[in-house]
């Protein structure tokens, strides 16, 4: 259950009523047994700078590249190796970033980007922490947001460039 309500939204609509914010991040950690459930979501703008369909050329390829990246669980998140945690899929909601803009676009307003990924963990009990590493690909990013739940119980937690790490208490 406290799984459900930790991840009971998608990546688009997990962010409805809080604020967007350009350079801050926020990222969703709930453990339950062996299950680590990881959502992020982030304002399209900290990751290429814009929100908006990207334009041919060096924003179409940046977009893609950010893509890329957060389907590739491993390359944004690394649990602790002695908990021997594999990732499942990764679901990405990619706000504006598919997509080549067209000629007389109106492509207003703010975009948000999502990712979930759900890892298991062979052994849960060494799990101590998981290494975010979103700041190297994405310098626009200043702050991460963290929410943890599971363990010892919910718990706040912000990330900046020099201090990636989320704890996890058990």
């Amino acid at each position: 259950m406290l799984l459900a309500l930790a991840l009971s939204t998608s990546p688009t609509t997990a962010s409805a009523g809080k604020a967007h914010v350009h350079g801050v991040m926020s990222l969703n950690i709930a453990v339950e047994g062996a299950l680590l459930s990881v959502q992020l979501d982030t304002p399209q703008d900290s990751l290429v700078g814009h929100e908006r369909r990207p334009r041919p050329g060096a924003e179409a390829t940046a977009a893609a590249a950010a893509l890329a990246l957060l389907r590739d669980a491993p390359r944004w998140l690394r649990p602790d190796a002695a908990a021997g945690c594999t990732p499942g899929t990764v679901t990405v909601a990619p706000g504006k970033l598919e997509g080549a803009a067209q000629p007389g676009d109106k492509d207003t307003g703010h975009a948000d980007v999502g990712a979930s990924v759900e890892w298991r963990c062979q052994t849960p009990a060494a799990l101590k922490g998981v290494d975010v590493l979103l700041f190297d690909a994405f310098a626009r990013t200043e702050r991460i947001n963290v929410q943890v739940a599971g363990g010892s119980g919910p718990a706040k937690q912000t990330l900046r460039k020099n201090n990636r790490r989320v704890a996890l208490a058990r």
